[in-house]
Parts: C-alpha cells; structure tokens; sequence
C-alpha cells in the first residue's frame, strides 16, 4: 500500500479488550438485548455486551441479521484490537484517501481507514466503504488483521474439506482454512461455508469472539524477540514453501545465529533457486549503511526491498549485522509466501 507522507512508528499498543463504537456499533447503555432469542450466538454477543465490548443500533436492538459494511468492519477491527495512533508521528496531517481513493476524508469512518492503514491490515486499496461484506471478504480481513496485530507464528493446518470450496475466491482459501483452525468459523452440518452470503451482525459479532478466545488462549510465545537461530530459520523457510507447494532441503550449521543479512540472504537465495520468483529488474534501494554488507549479500537484499520483504529504518539504515528476531523473521517469510501466491495467481 503505497503511503502518500512519512510517518514514524514508535512502537505498538495492542488490547485484548474490544469497544464497538461506530455509527453502526454506536455506544449504548448495558441492557439486555431483546432480538437475540432465535441467534445461535446469543451468549456470545451478550457476554460481549456485558463486558463493554459490543453494542447496538439502540439499547435493546442489536439486529443480528443486518449486514454490515467495509467501513463499518474496518471500525469493528480497529476497534477490537486496540489500534491506534496515539505513539505514530505524522509529519504532514493523514488523510483517509492517502490509503483508499473511494474514502471520504469527512466521513464518520475516516479515522479508522487511516488507523488501519498505519497499522498495516492488509485492506484493497480500492475498497468501497458503503459495500456490504461477504462471508468470505470479512473472514479473510478478520484472519489477517489478528495475525499481522498479534505477529502470529506461520501455521500449517489440517487441510478441512469445505464442500462449497468451489465457490472460494480463490485468493481467500488459506485464510478461510486458518480460521477453521484458529476455531474462528465453523462449516455448517453439512461441512458448507456459505461464503458468497453477505455477513450478518450477530455471525461478525461471534467472528470477532472467537478470534479474541484464541489470542487468549494463544499468547505469543516471550521467545519471539530473542535471536534467531539457524534451526528456526529454516524451519520457517521451508514451513512457508511447503504451504505453496515446493519442498526445499536448506544446510547450514543449525546452531548459528542469523544476522538480518544473512537470514535474508537464505530466504531471496531460496526463493530464486526454487523457480518461484520471477526475473525482476531491480532499482538499487540507497541504503547508508550499504559499506556494512557483504557484497556476497548485497543482490539479495536489494531484492528483498524490492519485494517489500524488508525494509530500511527512518535513517535509511538496513542494519545487516544486528541479529533478526523470530517475529521479524516470521513476518518476512509470511511476506515472502503471499508475494510468490501473488506471482503464481492465475490470471483472469
């Protein structure tokens, strides 16, 4: 997403608590809701009303069946997650069509599109705020918003028949099999995911439950900020190949520490040597501490700022010789694995 005015990110806040308070989520008092008696989701929805996190069109009315928008589901998301601008830096004030042309820099939904744009949720660029939502588009939004918030690890799951699969967007179906495992969705009796219906209220409000009943219950692990080691690295590497389809046999010695270079190095050198990443015509990133790279590294990296795997510091630094952590390195991987899906992507 291309970012149209610099910005610095101090760090992240991220909540395990959820308030709802847009114009569809609007903030009410804590009564009970009187249309919930036919929802499936009836205990969830009111646990979360209970504890403060959701809300609805009036006191007593949730409408469960009511579908919602992109902009209503992005202010859901933000909203959900604790996201934030408080500790980003704008050097020139945003502006939601810096991030999204169809926005509206006025509209109630504003802050949000910004927000989760500077929070990196993977959001089309073209998104229409007033559209309503399938099954499928939130899901797949819900999926990537708590895995890049939360820096959760690369999993491999269970591969679950979906009988209506032929329906996927195609684009979609990994998301939509990690949700499965995460225990975010269910199929129905008959193992259907319905994916081309429009969400309803009460089905994003059980969504949004579930996924924060797994974070609980998923903490990431304090080891994710600690140096890598080659052991890990690998694993992750090959991990994410293996879920694209190519099995790769990486030697190095498994108790080194990677550098950012080098671990950077083994993903680039593995994603060309495997035939997944096309002939690119790379424009050489300026980068100050260039002198610090070995030159053996420095086509790998080059590359790798391409892709949008990595990238420099506020100062123009790569850092080459600081260790990489697991959460970073995981981060770059995950990058990696959508770029070559991107690449592979048939064509309409």
């Amino acid at each position: 997403m291309k970012k149209m005015f610099k910005m610095m990110t101090l760090s992240a806040s991220v909540l395990l608590s959820l308030t709802i308070a847009s114009q569809s989520f609007a903030a009410t008092t804590a009564s009970s809701f009187t249309d919930l008696d036919t929802v499936a989701a009836k205990d969830k929805i009111i646990s979360l009303q209970q504890s403060g996190v959701i809300s609805g069109i009036t006191p007593e009315l949730f409408a469960p069946q009511a579908a919602i928008s992109e902009a209503q589901s992005v202010q859901l998301m933000v909203n959900a997650f604790g996201l934030n601008l408080d500790l980003v830096r704008f050097f020139k004030e945003p502006k939601a069509t810096d991030y999204f042309k169809n926005a509206n820099n006025e509209a109630w939904y504003a802050n949000a599109l910004i927000t989760a744009a500077v929070n990196n949720l993977e959001l089309p660029a073209d998104l229409v705020p007033d559209k309503k939502l399938t099954r499928e588009e939130f899901t797949n939004q819900l999926i990537h918003a708590i895995e890049v918030t939360y820096k959760l690890p690369m999993i491999k799951p269970v591969v679950t028949e979906i009988k209506d699969e032929a329906q996927l967007n195609p684009e979609y179906s990994g998301s939509i099999q990690r949700a499965i495992q995460y225990g975010v969705i269910k199929l129905t009796a008959e193992g259907t995911f319905n994916p081309k219906k429009e969400i309803t209220r009460a089905e994003a409000a059980e969504e949004i439950f579930n996924a924060l009943a797994y974070l609980k219950a998923h903490t990431a692990p304090a080891a994710s900020t600690e140096a890598l080691t080659a052991a890990q690295g690998i694993k992750l590497i090959t991990d994410g190949f293996e879920d694209i389809g190519t099995k790769i046999n990486i030697k190095i010695d498994p108790d080194a520490k990677l550098t950012r270079e080098s671990f950077t190095y083994l993903l680039v050198h593995t994603l060309q040597t495997s035939g997944k990443l096309p002939m690119l015509n790379v424009v050489p990133a300026q980068i100050k501490d260039n002198d610090q790279i070995d030159i053996s590294n420095s086509g790998a990296i080059q590359t790798a700022l391409a892709l949008g795997l990595v990238t420099l510091n506020q100062d123009g630094n790569f850092n080459p010789k600081g260790e990489i952590s697991l959460s970073d390195a995981t981060d770059y991987v995950d990058k990696a694995v959508k770029k070559v899906n991107g690449f592979t992507a048939p064509q309409n």
